[in-house]
């Protein structure tokens, strides 16, 4: 586990949920941790505090990755980053009632696609000089689902990570730079408990091979594998119980 002992480790979208259980992670391993996020920094500074109580290495750092010219200042405040998890997203049920179709995808886009590409290059242009960098991409299984109405600007989004994985793992391959894609499942995570009814969560669950939900702390340690492992890049880890195997 001494893999990333003191590396730096910024998690987008941190303040809470999986991106809080990917900060923990590598804290846990030693990294000093940026937990990121837009707009609750209150919320980041807890997280933040809540690991430092653990003697881990952690702070907070509020920063619109949809914003370049916030993501450049946040990479040169920061100093050299060494992982790069790509967390951030637009949760598809907070939709405003007043945003048209139009403003609904863009804004989708702009923070789950846009944020992505934008901190990936700017990491891309340190982490080359330096022959070192990993980049993990949260995806989801939805990239592969046909969409619901209200799910395609989101599913359209993390397919697109998938591409951008690749594009950057090309990029990165000569500076020892590797770029990879964590695909979960049906995670259970604080705002899907409290969305979901026991019927619909019982019908979901009644879909996965495994006949259980992920544990965020899996799918944590699914990213931190994907960014461990040196010789894996441009690739998809899939966490999903088996959803999608063929018998």
């Amino acid at each position: 586990m001494d893999t990333f002992k003191d590396r730096t480790v910024l998690v987008t979208g941190a303040s809470q949920g999986l991106g809080r259980e990917i900060a923990a992670v590598f804290a846990e391993a030693g990294a000093r941790v940026i937990v990121n996020c837009a707009h609750n920094i209150a919320k980041a500074e807890a997280v933040a505090a809540n690991l430092r109580e653990r003697s881990l290495n952690a702070q907070a750092y509020q920063c619109d990755v949809s914003d370049e010219a916030a993501v450049r200042k946040m990479f040169a405040d920061l100093g050299p980053v060494d992982v790069l998890v790509n967390n951030a997203r637009l949760d598809p049920y907070f939709r405003k009632a007043e945003m048209s179709e139009k403003e609904w995808f863009m804004k989708t886009m702009e923070v789950n696609v846009l944020g992505a590409y934008l901190t990936s290059m700017v990491f891309m242009e340190q982490a080359v000089a330096r022959k070192f960098g990993r980049i993990v991409n949260i995806s989801s299984s939805r990239a592969y689902t046909p969409a619901e109405p209200h799910m395609v600007a989101y599913n359209i989004s993390k397919l697109s990570l998938h591409a951008l994985s690749r594009s950057f793992a090309a990029q990165g391959a000569a500076y020892g730079i590797t770029a990879n894609t964590v695909a979960p499942g049906f995670v259970e995570t604080e705002n899907v408990s409290k969305r979901l009814s026991d019927e619909v969560r019982d019908r979901e669950v009644g879909k996965i091979p495994l006949q259980r939900t992920a544990s965020m702390r899996e799918v944590a340690e699914a990213v931190f594998f994907a960014a461990a492992n040196g010789y894996i890049t441009g690739e998809v880890v899939n966490i999903n119980g088996g959803q999608f195997y063929t018998p």
